[in-house]
């Protein structure tokens, strides 16, 4: 019992800093849309994304992002923001990839943090504390 009385708190400040960590892109969308914009096309090689199809991706990221800070579904929710943030990370590769034209330092925060949202997602069960369902304690 005493070496996990430190796992729950630990989960759930994991699932507070992820949640803080993809907060602000969601944010940008709804007051820099033409910045959101801008990185789609530089980073994820999306062009044309209109600022009302950019608003809707996120209302869906808030949407995911809720769920997620809450522990609803965690299934789903987990599953979904470490899915998406890897397949960025993919998409993305030549930012994190050093020696490269496009390699860029601060990206690679990305990494740890995807690696704390896959092993969040292995750990839900475990995750119950402040969550749907879970305990306050």
């Amino acid at each position: 019992m005493t070496e996990t009385k430190f796992l729950k708190p630990a989960l759930f400040l994991t699932r507070l800093s992820i949640f803080y960590f993809l907060l602000p892109w969601q944010i940008m969308r709804f007051t820099s849309p033409e910045s959101a914009s801008g990185i789609a096309k530089k980073y994820y090689h999306v062009s044309g994304l209109s600022d009302s199809l950019g608003l809707v991706i996120g209302v869906f990221w808030m949407a995911l992002l809720i769920a997620f800070l809450i522990g609803l579904k965690k299934s789903v929710s987990y599953g979904l923001v470490f899915i998406l943030h890897a397949g960025a990370i993919l998409i993305a590769l030549p930012a994190y990839i050093m020696g490269t034209e496009g390699f860029n330092q601060l990206f690679l925060a990305a990494i740890p943090a995807a690696a704390a949202m896959g092993l969040l997602w292995m750990l839900r069960r475990e995750d119950t504390l402040l969550s749907v369902g879970g305990k306050l304690g």
